[in-house]
């Protein structure tokens, strides 16, 4: 399904990142339920020696992210196997976005622009921004214009 191959980003250990995972299993599959994805994920991670994959409830805000990116859809609901449980929304992918790479690999930084700095840059560049009169995510953007690019290849402003 995913290629071995060293991820990109400072958080993963596995050989693709979890949006990544989330293309290729739309890609193959066509359309997906949220838990139905986070099982093929575990599985898949699990057949490849890992043995801790996150949590259900980190791996579903990925798909909070992905909307707001317009990089997937809402397609339809229905019941599931038990009444008690929720109803299963399933997610197709959307076609013209497909191939912005760079969205599916980093969300959050696509997203939330000042997160490319992680924990411990945060302060310092949120200083270095207030010196300069701007928003630390302005900075990011500044500093980073690929993650500008995107986004507007994203229609994101």
């Amino acid at each position: 399904m995913v290629s071995r191959r060293v991820a990109r980003g400072w958080r993963t250990y596995y050989p693709f990142t979890t949006g990544e995972f989330i293309r290729e299993y739309l890609l193959e599959n066509g359309e997906g339920y949220i838990y139905e994805i986070w099982n093929a994920f575990r599985k898949t991670l699990r057949d490849m020696g890992f043995e801790w994959w996150g949590s259900y409830d980190s791996f579903r805000k990925y798909f909070d992210y992905l909307q707001k990116l317009n990089l997937i859809r809402f397609v339809r609901e229905e019941d599931s196997e038990q009444p008690w449980m929720a109803r299963r929304r399933y997610f197709e992918l959307v076609p013209e976005n497909v191939d912005v790479i760079e969205a599916w690999t980093s969300p959050q930084v696509i997203l939330y622009p000042a997160t490319v700095y992680g924990k411990r840059r945060y302060r310092m560049k949120k200083l270095e921004a207030e010196m300069m009169g701007i928003s630390v995510e302005e900075l990011a953007l500044l500093e980073h214009p690929e993650i500008l690019e995107v986004r507007r290849r994203l229609g994101i402003t």
